[in-house]
């Protein structure tokens, strides 16, 4: 399923690379969006200042010519002066700053893309890829909630390609991604281990033995399950009324891949 919404402009450079590299058909796109200047909290400050200037203006004509001392105002006009400066520190911190790039990400049939509007473009395979990760957090307050959306691609050589919350349609383009490069991982990752290779998972390894850990270690026969509730990765020991050990989903690198090969172990070793 695609994850691209509306119609997006694709880039000429993204079919051509493409092309090149051998990705094959494209099945998501996702491009930032700029971001806007924040009228809706300058604009209330900035009239609140045009406000106090007009009505320090007003008084300070009424004391000149009442009184000849126009400086009876000047209080007011210091503290108009004080939002009218901020707007004006905003518009011009806004105006002059470095423009960032336009990213468009894209993945494949065999891998991911990334261009931006400067004409840097790169390209790799599932193969190139050393892990995605992907760092989803939900904050609640017991009634709603918000998440934050992070995908990771790193590659076994170049720059890490990440999308966030400013590209528009994450969830389904991260999960996508996601689940293509696990397909693509798994019959690899599954070769090596037959091999004797033992594959890390951050700060977790598994081999064909069992699970390590830093200085720890469990072997399969041992382990009850291995999954993941409430966004906490389990790995449990039989008869333990507690996890071996937990870590926390979000950050896990090739989780998909991790659970798809302990389940395939776990059975193995149960068979």
């Amino acid at each position: 399923m695609s994850s691209e919404r509306g119609v997006v402009q694709v880039p000429h450079a993204l079919r051509v690379t493409a092309r090149e590299h051998g990705l094959g058909a494209r099945k998501g796109l996702v491009r930032d969006e700029p971001k806007r200047f924040p009228w809706g909290a300058v604009l209330p400050v900035g009239v609140l200042g045009v406000f106090l200037g007009w009505l320090a203006v007003s008084y300070a004509i009424e004391d000149q010519r009442e009184q000849g001392a126009w400086y009876f105002s000047l209080p007011l006009l210091v503290l108009a002066a004080i939002p009218l400066g901020f707007v004006g520190f905003f518009l011009s911190a806004w105006l002059f700053r470095p423009r960032p790039p336009q990213i468009w990400v894209a993945w494949y049939e065999h891998g991911v893309l990334r261009h931006t509007d400067r004409g840097e473009t790169e390209a790799y395979t599932w193969d190139e890829i050393a892990a995605v990760t992907r760092q989803d957090i939900r904050v609640t307050n017991g009634i709603t909630g918000a998440g934050t959306h992070r995908l990771t691609v790193e590659p076994e050589h170049g720059d890490e390609i990440v999308v966030g919350d400013e590209f528009d349609g994450i969830v389904p383009f991260a999960e996508g991604l996601g689940d293509a490069f696990s397909r693509a991982r798994v019959p690899r990752d599954a070769a090596r281990l037959e091999a004797g290779e033992r594959i890390g998972f951050g700060v977790v390894g598994i081999d064909l033995s069992g699970i390590a850990q830093g200085g720890r270690r469990i072997g399969w026969q041992e382990v009850e399950r291995v999954d993941v509730r409430q966004g906490v990765v389990e790995i449990r020991r039989r008869g333990d009324r507690t996890p071996w050990t937990t870590l926390p989903a979000p950050g896990f690198p090739n989780l998909a891949v991790f659970l798809t090969l302990a389940d395939a172990l776990l059975r193995q070793h149960e068979a």
